[in-house]
């Protein structure tokens, strides 16, 4: 009676939280749960808020900085400098999967949240110019296909986040991510 509900790769110098060793193990718990800084339903939908919109998003002094969030922001920012060089713009979009959560309860009462965060990543170029894939990931999604001016490019990301207890005066902390192309588009 084991389900895989995700993968996320631990991020560079997190620690993650400690769990309950006893006969039973760590209680689980709900998208609901609270006595949290956030419920861990909230926390996702504010960490894909905070990724869609970076240190503009209303919730970005509730969360700790993390890899993922600074790697793709430096992979926007290059891509960015091409789209402007050609009069190209580009749009990324994030939207927590409903019911694609799981939670566990830590040892000190904070809950390790595994979520699935959907995206959609649109780039178009300039006039006259082709819109190409952006990764050795997206050009193997694409394989032979023919290169317009739009490219759209469906992401799946997995996240583990750390929500801590209520009053803790921590931040919640992303622990884990994984990040994939599934689909690629010329439009």
């Amino acid at each position: 009676n084991y389900k895989l509900r995700g993968v996320a790769r631990l991020l560079s110098g997190v620690k993650t939280p400690s769990f309950e060793i006893s006969k039973t193990g760590s209680a689980q718990g709900t998208p609901t749960d609270t006595g949290l800084v956030m419920t861990p339903k909230a926390a996702v939908d504010a960490y894909a808020d905070l990724l869609q919109n970076g240190a503009n998003s209303k919730y970005a002094s509730k969360f700790a900085d993390d890899d993922l969030r600074l790697k793709l922001a430096d992979l926007t920012a290059q891509v960015q400098k091409a789209m402007e060089l050609n009069e190209g713009t580009q749009q990324q979009t994030f939207e927590p999967v409903n019911g694609a959560i799981s939670v566990m309860r830590s040892a000190d009462g904070g809950d390790l949240v595994v979520a699935q965060i959907n995206s959609e990543w649109t780039r178009s170029a300039g006039a006259g110019r082709e819109s190409q894939p952006a990764s050795d990931a997206e050009k193997a999604l694409f394989g032979n296909g023919k290169a317009t001016s739009t490219m759209k490019t469906g992401y799946v990301n997995v996240i583990a986040l750390y929500v801590p207890p209520a009053n803790s005066g921590q931040k919640i902390t992303a622990v884990g991510s994984e990040r994939q192309p599934v689909k690629v588009e010329a439009l």
